[in-house]
């Protein structure tokens, strides 16, 4: 079983642009989570409609057919929190 981040940002958001340097550091320290990184402006596939993201920056977490958990804004220690719930809940430790 796997997981799937989705990093919902836009090239305007400020807050993006903050957080973007620690969003790569969880792309490197969790390596077995498969990261999607979806421009809001040219989101042709409709992720943003699918997963409901209304505010940038969003990362939503999807373990097929088990959870979908979200986390927005500039707070790090939610998006370390919902990786290692996706992390504990694939058994991908």
């Amino acid at each position: 079983m796997s997981a799937t981040a989705y990093y919902f940002w836009s090239p305007t958001c400020a807050p993006c642009k903050a957080i973007k340097p620690a969003i790569e550091d969880l792309k490197e320290e969790f390596p077995q989570i498969t990261w999607v990184s979806v421009n809001t402006q040219d989101d042709q596939l409709l992720l943003s409609s699918h997963y409901s993201v209304t505010a940038v920056p969003t990362v939503v977490v999807d373990v097929k057919d088990i959870s979908i958990e979200r986390h927005s804004g500039t707070n790090i220690s939610g998006y370390y929190r919902i990786i290692r719930n996706a992390i504990r809940t694939t058994g991908q430790s």
